[in-house]
């Protein structure tokens, strides 16, 4: 009687096991990143061996926009609407970075298109709309999105839009402000998704969500030709 005892004991041991590797399913093939270092140069290289990818931007009450990447050398083609304004475009190269000024609103209507630099000291104008065009470029470098002093918080498995991907939580630090950063990364070492919040002092917090797709399409990014470029208005600052 007894050794039918442990027999029975023995088998609900087994069936108990099986059952529960059942119930877990697969163990997850998805690798993760213990540092931002990491993983941001595994996706610089997962980037970079695609060649290009488009980047749909989600401002909130900001705007929106969407902007074709080189990963390469980060040249872009970008339009943004932001809040009710007419659509803006931008395109940058490493050599220069133009906007095109809505219709009817350019000092030259011919020539739409103007050259802006974020590090023009006689231009505040300028200065203020190439800031933007290169902070919205940079939403698809994730080394500009992890810092150095980012910190890795929390990993999680997720799946978005039916793609398995890892969840990254960093604390990240930009410019003297507090932000949180959610990355989603593909068993490529992609991104699909990221989305940062960053507090501001006496308002509701500023948040920026990135869709990536299209990896490896080709995307039009054309400056203009110098016939094209106007003159933009100097303002003091």
């Amino acid at each position: 009687m007894r050794k039918n005892r442990v027999a029975a004991a023995g088998f609900a041991v087994v069936v108990s096991a099986a059952l529960t590797a059942c119930a877990d399913g697969p163990s997850s093939t998805m690798r993760t990143f213990d540092t931002p270092q990491a993983l941001a140069e595994a996706n610089r290289v997962a980037a970079e061996g695609r060649g290009s990818v488009t980047v749909d931007l989600d401002l909130a009450t900001n705007g929106k926009g969407s902007c074709g990447l080189r990963t390469a050398d980060f040249a872009a083609s970008c339009r943004i609407s932001i809040a009710d304004a007419d659509e803006v475009a931008y395109v940058m190269v490493p050599d220069g970075i133009f906007v095109r000024i809505p219709r009817g609103q350019a000092p030259q209507p011919d020539k739409p298109w103007l050259r802006i630099d974020p590090d023009d000291p006689t231009n505040a104008l300028a200065r203020a709309m190439a800031d933007v065009a290169v902070h919205i470029r940079d939403t698809a470098d994730i080394r500009k999105a992890l810092p150095e002093g980012a910190r890795i918080v929390e990993t999680a498995e997720e799946s978005v839009s039916g793609r398995q991907t890892v969840r990254y939580t960093a604390h990240v630090t930009v410019d003297g402000r507090a932000s949180v950063l959610k990355l989603w990364v593909d068993d490529q070492d992609l991104p699909v998704k990221t989305e940062a919040r960053t507090p501001v002092e006496g308002g509701e917090p500023v948040q920026v969500v990135a869709h990536y797709r299209d990896w490896g399409k080709p995307v039009d990014i054309t400056p203009p030709t110098p016939e094209q470029l106007g003159e933009l208005p100097a303002l003091p600052g």
